[in-house]
């Protein structure tokens, strides 16, 4: 099991994480976005909120806590969440059943052998091909839409567009749920509901709520906690 949560607020983040941090104490991590720039911060075992220094600039934090993924429980860099691309982050929770059949049609040479490694690089290849067709702005929702539409399995995930810094939710299978003040987490808590399967959410940082952005085909024959 793993989890993804998010929060405006660090005090709040810091609730999110001890409410999800059972769900995996082999690695976890921050992602801190400022206006311009993301701050990653990856570590093997648990977040020691008393030794962390948050960004005085950011002003959104997503955090990962991840279950072993192999039977030799070793942690790597490469390997942790969130999965970083020239133009996009991604954490995710969830097992994908068709990334190594995706990583031979698009992405023979990727050597991370992580399902979500996939999910980046296809993030990335859809961008390339908007830039190769000469477009300019690039439409995340598209991108992501075209991606999840590709994946099967289960999956919740959180997206950052590195560009923009535009965060986005999604999920099929997995479990994930937000509420109205710009907060996402595995794990439920007061005031959040259950994201539905198929739809895209983006964070609007003005008024700190998630809207409805897209939806997206998905299969998701079971349920995955």
């Amino acid at each position: 099991m793993c989890a993804i949560f998010g929060s405006f607020n660090n005090s709040m983040f810091e609730v999110l994480y001890e409410a999800n941090k059972q769900r995996g104490n082999f690695a976890s991590s921050i992602m801190s976005l400022t206006k311009d720039d993301q701050l990653i911060r990856k570590k093997r075992g648990s977040i020691d909120f008393d030794k962390y220094t948050y960004e005085p600039k950011s002003n959104y934090f997503l955090g990962h806590v991840q279950a072993p993924t192999s039977a030799k429980r070793t942690w790597q860099y490469e390997t942790s969440h969130p999965f970083e691309t020239t133009s996009w982050c991604i954490s995710h929770n969830g097992v994908l059943t068709n990334h190594k059949k995706l990583k031979r049609e698009y992405c023979t040479y990727l050597l991370n052998t992580v399902d979500t490694a996939v999910i980046a690089y296809l993030l990335e290849y859809f961008t390339q091909e908007e830039h190769n067709k000469g477009k300019i702005i690039i439409k995340p929702v598209n991108i992501i839409k075209n991606t999840l539409e590709l994946l099967a399995g289960s999956y919740a995930v959180s997206i950052v567009f590195c560009d923009t810094n535009e965060v986005f939710l999604a999920r099929s299978g997995s479990i994930l749920h937000y509420n109205n003040k710009g907060d996402y987490s595995t794990m439920s808590g007061t005031d959040f509901r259950e994201l539905p399967e198929g739809v895209i959410l983006q964070l609007n940082k003005k008024t700190k709520r998630w809207n409805k952005a897209g939806k997206f085909k998905h299969d998701s024959p079971f349920s995955f906690i």
